[in-house]
Formats: C-alpha cells, sequence, structure tokens
C-alpha cells in the first residue's frame, strides 16, 4: 500500500484538498487567494502585508499540487496581472461535486478555455461571489487574531447566504430544455438561494462598464422570456426547477465593473433607467462590483430599477423582512464555508 506522503507528497491536508474541490466546483476558476479567501480568511489578517501573499495562500497551493497529481485539478493558465488560475478536470468535477454532496447534473461544465484571454469576467464573477459573501474567520481562528484583526473583522460588512448555496454559469432555457438551453436563452453568471436571508432565487450578471448599455437591457429581456416561459401544463418552467414561496418572484441583479469607478456609476444609472423603461415582472437591482465590496449586500449597495433614488440596503431595495443576521456581531454570522 501506498504511504501517505507518496499519495500526497506535497503535504497537503484532507480538508484542504477539499477547500480546493468545493470552491473549484462553484466557481470553475480561481486563484488560490480566492480560495483562501473563501474557506480560511483568518490567514488574511495573519499575513496582510501584499507581500505576504504567497505565506497566506502556500498550503492551498500545494493542496492543489497535490491533486493535480491525482488528475483533478489542472492550470488554466494566467489572468491578466500575471496570477495562477485552477480548474477542474473531468474527474475533478465529480469529486467536487461529492465534497458539496450536489448531483454531478447540476455541477455544469468544467472551466476548460475559461483563461484563453485571463479570465478576466470569471474572476469579476468571482469578486462578485466574495463581494456576497463577505468571508470571516470560524470562531476559533477568530479567537486566535489579535485585537487589532478581531476589531477589523467586526468592522466587516455582513454578508448573504453560504458559497454551497450559489452556482455559476447557469443556463436558462428560453427554449429547449434545462439540461440543453435551446437558441436566445440567457446564461446566469451566478445563481445564489440564500432561504436563510428571505431571499430564495436571485439571478447575478456580472458585466464590464464598457458593455453597451442596450447589449445589457437584452440580457434582461431574455430574463423576462425564462421567467414568463410555462410548460404544456401552463405551468411556470423555473418552478419545476426552484421552489421559492408561491408569492415570491425571482430577483435579478446587476453588477458592473470597470476601471473608473465615476464612469463605472454612470453607466450604471444609464443601465437603470433602461431597465425601468422594461417594466420586467420581477425586481431588477444593481450595483458596482466595488460598492459590493466596500459595504456588503446589506449596505447602501443596490439601486432598485423601478424606484430610482439613493442606493439602498438589500432588504430595503427588495422590501425583505430585516435578515435575522443583521444586528450580531459579524463573527458570529454562520460561515459554513470558512475552516480553522
Amino acid at each position: 500500500m501506498a504511504s501517505k506522503n507518496a499519495l500526497w507528497p506535497y503535504g497537503s491536508t484532507a480538508p484542504l484538498r477539499e477547500d480546493i474541490l468545493r470552491v473549484l466546483g462553484v466557481l470553475k476558476v480561481a486563484t488560490a487567494e480566492q480560495i483562501q479567501e473563501l474557506t480560511r480568511p483568518h490567514l488574511t489578517y495573519r499575513h496582510p502585508a501584499p507581500s505576504n501573499r504567497g505565506s497566506r495562500t502556500a498550503a492551498h497551493r500545494n493542496a492543489a499540487l497535490d491533486l493535480a497529481r491525482h488528475g483533478l485539478v489542472i492550470s488554466e493558465g494566467r489572468s491578466r496581472a500575471g496570477t495562477k488560475l485552477y480548474g477542474l478536470t473531468s474527474s475533478g468535477l465529480e469529486a467536487a461535486a461529492r465534497a458539496l454532496e450536489r448531483p454531478l447534473a447540476e455541477m455544469g461544465s468544467i472551466a476548460r478555455g475559461a483563461a484563453s484571454h485571463g479570465a478576466a469576467h470569471a474572476l469579476d464573477v468571482n469578486a462578485t461571489v466574495l463581494g456576497l459573501l463577505q468571508p470571516r474567520p470560524t470562531q476559533s481562528a477568530f479567537d486566535r487574531l489579535s485585537p487589532a484583526d478581531q476589531a477589523v473583522v467586526d468592522s466587516r460588512p455582513q454578508g448573504l447566504g453560504s458559497l454551497e448555496a450559489m452556482s455559476t454559469e447557469v443556463g436558462l432555457p428560453v427554449t429547449g430544455t434545462d439540461a440543453e438551453p435551446g437558441y436566445g436563452s440567457v446564461q446566469a453568471d451566478l445563481v445564489v438561494s440564500a432561504y436563510e436571508d428571505q431571499l430564495p432565487l436571485m439571478f447575478v450578471e456580472v458585466d464590464r462598464s464598457t458593455m453597451v448599455p442596450e447589449r445589457v437591457v437584452a440580457k434582461i429581456r431574455r430574463y423576462q422570456q425564462y421567467v414568463e416561459r410555462r410548460d404544456k401544463q401552463g405551468r411556470l418552467w423555473w418552478r419545476a426547477r426552484w421552489h421559492p414561496p408561491e408569492d415570491q418572484q425571482p430577483v435579478v441583479a446587476l453588477v458592473l465593473s470597470g476601471r473608473s469607478e465615476s464612469s463605472v456609476l454612470n453607466r450604471a444609472a444609464v443601465v437603470m433607467n433602461l431597465v425601468d423603461n422594461l417594466k420586467p415582472p420581477f425586481p431588477v437591482i444593481g450595483t458596482t462590483l466595488n460598492r459590493l465590496h466596500e459595504r456588503g449586500p446589506w449596505g447602501q449597495t443596490w439601486w432598485n430599477a423601478a424606484r430610482g433614488g439613493s442606493p439602498q440596503s438589500l432588504d430595503q431595495a427588495l422590501d425583505l423582512p430585516t435578515p435575522p443576521t443583521m444586528g450580531r456581531p459579524a463573527r458570529q454570522m454562520n460561515n459554513p464555508t470558512a475552516r480553522d
């Protein structure tokens, strides 16, 4: 029988390897730093300097190397900033499905070719996930931080849902089937199901501010076609896949990114006005990627296309009940993604 060191020569542990599988099973392609931020955020406080990035990601990089030896993880190239990107093989996708306890049919496809242009869009989607989750250390990891770092953690915005309740690159068929969407269908960059925060279904569209506004609105129109689609029995198609309360519609959230925050904000205003003219039968909210990171989903972050005005918190923009997590210290929130 092969020794443990022979099986895992880079010295990784089972929990670290599971970190890789769980994150890549959802995000499809990611950097070691994003994997670390999502699963072991306390390391960011332990090694805060940019020059220490290697120290805080070393364990996950070694875990990726061990998984690569077993044909589960591959290098997907590098980002535009030169950072190495990791993805799953077909066998790795099966292993990730087991780690996430999801049917393989719900895992989507692997990220082959995602880094051909530096994976800019995929990394923006990952950054949106980080902005929504606002990962924080477990209580035991928090207790080992310095008082100054503990204060920083407690001052961070509160997050929404969990990584395990998210999916990326989800096809929403306007024609065809869920497994094989037909022509004219839309692909949600991210789907969030956060029942614990009174938000059972949110489709997230992540776009660059350089995209023509009319093109973004055309995507919203396809979301509308999907939400209004019915089967032969007259039932709404999407309700056979997701099961929110009968009185609730899906939410579509637009997240815009770009180099200049002022230009992104200006473009967001144009897009929101165009969406309002479309009058979709479901709420459409929008924000910028920077604002989501700085304020979190429960801060004054979102515009509601139908209302205009100043940005609001998620519960205000959508008329949700006050989330049960509000008012509690950040470190006491449920964070099933993070590990010690």
